[in-house]
């Protein structure tokens, strides 16, 4: 899908907001990194912090839902927690609402883009988690069975 967010103003405005956006969005990661799945070096937070923000300015600009959901699903792999994703859409949300300010008649069509936003990402990551549950699951199963296989050879 294509076609940005209908909302030419919306862009520039978040764009201006590139930095502190994505420093926001650090720091929402840094809070919650001991909730990950896997260890993410700050390094890399950081650098997944800009991504995301790079990632939601350029659906802005597309509304291509679909990169959003392979974002969502590509965070999940890179095993970030579920409190760490949720930070970054309410962070989105609290900056969005921000760059509004003082002109509120924006707020409803900038709500509208994150929230088509933070859903295909949200959908993308819970996706991701669940092959990497259904993969985990499978690398169990085939240890157990060779378990078995030498208790019984």
């Amino acid at each position: 899908m294509g076609g940005g967010t209908g909302t030419p103003e919306l862009l520039p405005r978040m764009a201006a907001r590139r930095e502190d956006l994505a420093a926001r969005m650090r720091s929402a990661l840094e809070e919650h990194t001991f909730s990950n799945y896997a260890i993410i070096s700050p390094r890399r937070l950081g650098e997944m912090a800009r991504e995301e923000a790079e990632a939601f300015l350029a659906f802005l600009g597309s509304g291509d839902v679909e990169a959003a959901r392979q974002r969502g699903r590509r965070l999940a792999q890179e095993g970030l927690g579920h409190r760490s994703i949720l930070s970054l859409t309410e962070t989105l949300r609290q900056v969005g609402w921000e760059s509004t300010n003082p002109e509120v008649e924006l707020w409803p069509p900038l709500q509208e883009a994150i929230g088509r936003y933070t859903t295909a990402l949200l959908e993308g990551y819970m996706a991701g988690r669940e092959e990497s549950i259904l993969e985990q699951q499978e690398k169990t199963r085939q240890a157990l069975l060779r378990a078995l296989q030498r208790s019984q050879g």
